[in-house]
């Protein structure tokens, strides 16, 4: 596509909606307030471009009414809430999510997708950047802005000593794996690639987000195409074989992987048998310790939670002390570790029924878009968003700044290819 068939009029707006989306996976790497005053302003260069090009009708479509009930739920969430205030905010925060999925998709279809390749270039060379300073971190201990962190076994990279670059990673690697696929066209560098990032998911050391990426990997090999099904099998045995190895052979990783994850899980198999339990683990771990406290929470606020944002002090209070569980003097924390535990607890079923509903909907739509068109951008965002979905394995907050911007961002580019777009070849 030519650069003159731009709308020279709004060339200016549209390269700043261009540039802010753009640098927006790189304000994860700084911190909060940027990547909410990049988002905001993202919200408002794009209403901008619809009031100039008198284009509001955009919004004018069934997702986005759907979107607006969910949000419509959240604030009536908040009216039962154990502290308004804190909730109300986070709740009428949320909007700034809605409309960044719109102004995403929206520069996305500018003059036939001219910025589209552009964009997933400029995340994909930062991922590889993110990569190569963790690799770095590995082997020297630091990474390249001299960045460590306290924890052995854990990388944190750009990060520092916030011990979450596993969810950067894990929310842009299919991503990346596309934009490859698409712009180079060659199976080997694909497969060489998955294996890099998939050896670097297991190296940070955060054991849910490298299941998740491993199971969204899996999925994504499985998917991508129709063909060379016996070679895609030995590919993904050839993966388990790799990381089982340096379990095997590294005693930090194995200590982490196998003594702190498989081994509890086993010792409730043999203690009861043939069947399968997590009860006795979960007892051994400060997760286990935040789930129980969550379900207490959610079963004395059944119906609307305690509020988001409120189990914080909701966790601490003294009827929530169960001495089963090893980390129970640790059990009050900013949320529960994982988005079932966290939408029960604090919006109750009227709000957890919501939120499924509405993504119910959306990725019933979403799939058969998939089937028809097989995109693997609109793949990758689909299984991004089932493993997010996951029960029981760890989670950052759903509501939180970090976390949401890669959701939502992963959820937007599903949206940005639910229609009949197809890739040229």
């Amino acid at each position: 596509m030519k650069f003159s068939l731009i709308n020279k009029k709004n060339f200016n707006l549209q390269i700043i909606g261009f540039a802010l989306i753009s640098f927006l996976p790189f304000t994860l790497l700084i911190g909060s307030a940027v990547i909410n005053s990049v988002i905001i302003l993202i919200d408002i260069f794009f209403i901008i471009e619809l009031i100039k090009n008198q284009n509001i009708k955009y919004l004018n479509n069934k997702l986005f009414y759907i979107f607006m009930l969910f949000w419509s739920s959240l604030l009536i969430n908040t009216l039962f809430s154990d502290s308004f205030e804190s909730s109300l905010a986070r709740a009428v925060g949320f909007l700034r999510f809605i409309f960044l999925v719109f102004a995403i998709k929206y520069y996305f279809s500018f003059s036939d997708y001219f910025y589209k390749d552009k964009i997933f270039r400029i995340w994909f060379i930062l991922l590889l950047l993110v990569s190569v300073d963790l690799i770095f971190e590995s082997i020297f201990g630091f990474n390249i802005l001299g960045y460590s962190n306290d924890l052995t076994g854990r990388l944190s990279g750009f990060l520092n000593q916030e011990l979450k670059i596993g969810h950067f990673y894990f929310g842009f690697i299919l991503i990346s794996l596309s934009f490859i696929h698409y712009e180079y066209k060659n199976i080997f560098l694909l497969y060489l690639f998955i294996s890099i990032f998939l050896t670097i998911s297991f190296l940070i050391g955060e054991r849910s987000n490298f299941i998740k990426t491993f199971i969204v990997l899996f999925l994504f090999v499985l998917f991508m195409d129709r063909d060379f099904i016996l070679r895609k099998i030995f590919f993904i045995f050839t993966l388990i074989g790799l990381i089982t190895s340096i379990v095997f052979f590294n005693d930090t990783y194995k200590e982490r992987f196998y003594t702190m994850l498989i081994t509890p899980i086993m010792a409730d198999v043999m203690r009861d048998g043939e069947k399968l339990k997590f009860s006795n683990a979960l007892k051994t771990n400060q997760y286990g310790a935040h789930y129980d406290t969550a379900i207490k929470v959610f079963k004395n606020n059944v119906f609307f939670g305690t509020g988001l944002k409120n189990f914080r002090n909701e966790s601490s209070k003294k009827e929530y002390i169960n001495k089963e569980f090893a980390y129970n003097h640790l059990r009050q924390t900013t949320h529960p570790h994982q988005l079932h535990f966290e939408l029960l607890s604090e919006t109750g079923l009227f709000g957890y029924f919501s939120f499924f509903i509405f993504f119910i909907y959306f990725l019933k739509v979403s799939i058969k878009q998939q089937i028809l068109n097989r995109n693997l951008y609109h793949l990758s965002g689909i299984l991004f968003i089932f493993a997010t979905f996951l029960p029981l394995l760890p989670s950052g907050s759903f509501f939180t700044t970090f976390g949401a911007t890669i959701f939502w961002i992963n959820f937007s580019i599903i949206e940005s290819f639910n229609k009949n777009y197809k890739i040229k070849s």
